[in-house]
């Protein structure tokens, strides 16, 4: 094989992979390439290429330097630089492409920089708003609390003027009221046998009091009944909770008591003055002891009314049991 065709051999062998480097194959390449790699990357790149360009260019003119005793190939050196000027074309090309490209995802992300600043504005509007909607909540709802308050004042609602003409129908009588809650508060059990001198307490010059008092606490009794199967705890608790309500007891050691004493308890005689009648269906004996009372009239004195209680609004009856209205002096306890 002659020197000359060695020669083409290595030229050929160094151009084949720059001519593949060019084909439509790598265009696609080149493209996924772009999407992948940031600006600064792509330019390393192009000056790492563009470098091994010169190496190649370098290292083919060595190939064509004659030998010191044979005339130099200008037609073979002319081809090289041909070849060598094709490549830097293509890159000049690819460099384009890549500016091209650049631009594009420079604008795409000028675009979505606009979009989240606006998106952003938009939440900032939409959580001012929603701010002004719960402000406005709240004035209406305080407006409605005042306008309750204002029909509160006025006075009762036509249920309550009901009451109220068969509370005057009762002349404010003890007997009066107790009939007039059994008819009208369907939630409290009263049994004849819980009724304990009668009589005798509207006999008292204090009776019409003691008998408001008494309509109030069967009212307020049964209101809890009714209301106990969507309210959390007991009668207390009730009272405490149900500001504004017109069937309200005062939830006040002065007027309400839930338990007995230790002392009174533990004593036989006083305990056994607590045990009163009550529903087979509360307790099979017909018997209970109860401690929870209404004290209808305030302070020490052995005639004022106690009304004894036991609370099943929650039970089998749904109702809440009265097992003593009467004197106080029938109910002592140790300070009696």
């Amino acid at each position: 094989m002659s020197e000359q065709s060695d020669s083409s051999n290595v030229d050929a062998a160094l151009a084949a992979p720059a001519l593949d480097w060019l084909s439509e194959s790598a265009a696609r390449e080149l493209a996924a390439y772009l999407l992948e790699r940031e600006p600064d990357e792509v330019r390393a790149d192009l000056n790492r290429t563009a470098e091994r360009l010169n190496r190649i260019r370098e290292r083919l003119l060595l190939l064509v330097e004659p030998p010191p005793t044979a005339p130099p190939d200008e037609t073979r050196l002319a081809e090289l630089e041909q070849t060598v000027s094709s490549l830097e074309q293509q890159l000049d090309e690819r460099t384009a492409q890549f500016e091209k490209t650049n631009e594009e995802h420079v604008a795409e992300r000028v675009r979505l920089i606009e979009e989240r600043q606006a998106a952003d504005t938009r939440v900032a509007e939409l959580e001012t708003e929603l701010s002004e909607a719960r402000q406005t909540v709240d004035r209406l709802q305080a407006k409605s609390d005042s306008f309750a308050a204002a029909l509160v004042d006025r006075g009762p609602a036509p249920e309550e003027l009901a009451d109220e003409i068969a509370e005057a129908e009762a002349q404010y009588t003890i007997a009066g009221v107790i009939e007039m809650a059994r008819d009208r508060c369907e939630r409290v059990v009263m049994p004849e046998a819980a009724l304990r001198e009668i009589d005798a307490l509207d006999a008292d010059e204090k009776a019409a009091d003691w008998a408001r008092e008494l309509w109030k606490a069967l009212r307020a009794l049964n209101a809890y009944a009714e209301e106990s199967e969507y309210f959390q705890g007991g009668f207390w608790e009730w009272c405490e909770h149900s500001n504004g309500d017109h069937n309200l007891w005062p939830a006040t050691p002065k007027k309400l008591a839930m338990s007995e004493s230790d002392a009174v308890m533990n004593s036989g005689p006083l305990r056994r003055t607590r045990r009163f009648l009550v529903s087979s269906d509360v307790e099979p004996s017909g018997y209970l002891h109860m401690q929870a009372h209404l004290k209808i009239a305030e302070g020490g004195g052995q005639h004022i009314p106690r009304l004894f209680f036991h609370d099943d609004s929650s039970g089998k009856t749904g109702a809440v049991h009265i097992g003593f209205i009467g004197p106080h002096r029938l109910v002592p306890n140790t300070q009696s």
